[in-house]
């Protein structure tokens, strides 16, 4: 990914261009997965890091996100230590992924890439202990042995340059000049990893179908294979009749002439029934078949059908190389309903679940009455837009279904023209409204963060 030595080092001289002789403003977090490190620079303008992690691997891009006392409230404060602080210098070896800032008099701000490992680092230079770090899981971090930064002056002269394979790697098609290029790049990169991500995904839950539809139609045959070389339950039933007159009451089975093959055969009976009371039991089992066999015919086109269009799209799916290719196979397809103006929600339907969006703030409120606590809730972080409820189906939420709302949510809130967009994830019952809030507004009591990448 773009956690290699020379990208870092493509961001230390835009960080030295930009930071050096203004100051740290703060940091702010709204999920596990993404951090926003926020400068003055020396001319009073705000200039915004962005850090995303995305499978452990740190990616750092430009926003022109501002963030207020409201947002305070809303995220968690990382790095307070050093908010207001001057950035006096900003380190980097070539050789190696990460960059250090040297903040105020006693403090260093560690970009660690490293691999998967990535994370944000607090360091005091005075005991030489790490302060705070940012991803919490990765406890080492806390006795991380810090790179010696005197090594760079050692290191000034060095200068290393990537080779052509290196770049394509990475989607450049020439040698990087600026960040620009970079961000351009790692867009590209983001928007091919997402299409990959949901093709997998995709391509999993097909294969998963085609699979279930395929032992559906084997049992289907092997039942109806079962029904046509068993005896008849109507022969049987003709039979006790023919013989009725012989059969004597209290009989578990008896031995008679098959008429139909000319040779003895036992016949089970009930002996708590007569003669004529067991033949219309299996009178009543003969019309069950009949009515079984008209059912699996039914199943078995049915599930023909379905496995045929399956493989299709699963051939459709394949074949894809974008987020076009895919469209028509992911596409939720809203539910035709009779007076559904007059719903608070537009209702959509994807892989037999029921998914709502609401219309306003109003309407929000609404649906929100409307839902039942086991629901599954979203909305577009931080940002105005819409309520998004999944309609409780089963065990649990496919993971494409949640992708799939998510999606909806980032599509229908004020963030609609980003590529990734987070989007909280809740069960119902931990979604409440306030007394006296606003049209829309609520409170959660917990929350989950998933990405929702808008494609082409």
């Amino acid at each position: 990914m773009f956690s290699v030595n020379w990208v870092y080092g493509m961001w230390a001289d835009e960080f030295r261009k930009r930071l050096i002789g203004g100051c740290f403003q703060g940091a702010i977090s709204f999920d596990k997965d993404t951090l926003y490190l926020q400068f003055i620079e020396q001319n009073g303008e705000t200039y915004t890091i962005e850090c995303k992690f995305i499978e452990g691997h740190l990616i750092l891009f430009l926003s022109d996100k501002i963030f207020d006392s409201s947002a305070n409230k809303k995220g968690i404060l990382q790095f307070k230590e050093i908010e207001n602080q001057s950035i006096r210098q900003v380190h980097y070896n070539p050789k190696d992924r990460w960059i250090c800032l040297s903040v105020g008099q006693q403090h260093q701000l560690w970009i660690k890439g490293f691999g998967k490992f990535g994370n944000i680092l607090l360091r005091d230079t005075n005991t030489g202990e790490t302060l705070s770090i940012f991803k919490l899981s990765l406890k080492s971090d806390w006795d991380f042995q810090y790179p010696d930064i005197n090594i760079e002056n050692e290191l000034a002269a060095v200068s290393i340059v990537p080779t052509i394979e290196e770049w394509s790697v990475l989607g450049f098609l020439s040698q990087p000049f600026s960040i620009t290029d970079l961000l351009t790049a790692q867009h590209n990169f983001l928007r091919t990893y997402f299409f990959e991500k949901n093709k997998a995904q995709l391509k999993d839950q097909l294969e998963r179908k085609a699979k279930h539809l395929k032992k559906i139609l084997s049992e289907s045959k092997r039942r109806l294979v079962e029904i046509a070389e068993r005896r008849s339950y109507k022969e049987i039933g003709d039979l006790i009749l023919a013989h009725a007159h012989s059969l004597k009451p209290g009989l578990s089975k008896a031995l008679v002439t098959d008429y139909y093959t000319d040779q003895r055969i036992w016949i089970k009976l009930n002996p708590d029934l007569s003669a004529t009371d067991n033949a219309k039991k299996y009178y009543g089992k003969a019309k069950n078949e009949v009515i079984e066999q008209k059912k699996l015919q039914d199943q078995l086109a049915l599930t023909e059908s379905n496995l045929e269009e399956t493989s299709l799209k699963l051939d459709g799916v394949l074949k894809a190389e974008d987020f076009r290719g895919l469209k028509s196979y992911q596409k939720i397809v809203p539910v035709v309903q009779a007076q559904s103006d007059t719903l608070p929600y537009r209702l959509h339907e994807f892989q037999g679940h029921q998914i709502w969006v609401g219309k306003n703030n109003k309407s929000n409120d609404q649906m929100l009455r409307m839902s039942q606590k086991n629901d599954l809730w979203l909305h577009a972080k931080d940002v105005a837009g819409s309520h998004v409820i999944i309609k409780k189906k089963g065990a649990q939420f496919p993971q494409a279904i949640i992708q799939y709302a998510a999606t909806l949510a980032a599509k229908n809130s004020k963030a609609k023209t980003q590529q990734v967009v987070p989007v909280i994830v809740v069960a119902r019952k931990f979604v409440s409204k306030p007394k006296n809030a606003a049209p829309g507004e609520v409170t959660l009591q917990k929350e989950e963060i998933v990405d929702a990448f808008i494609g082409e």
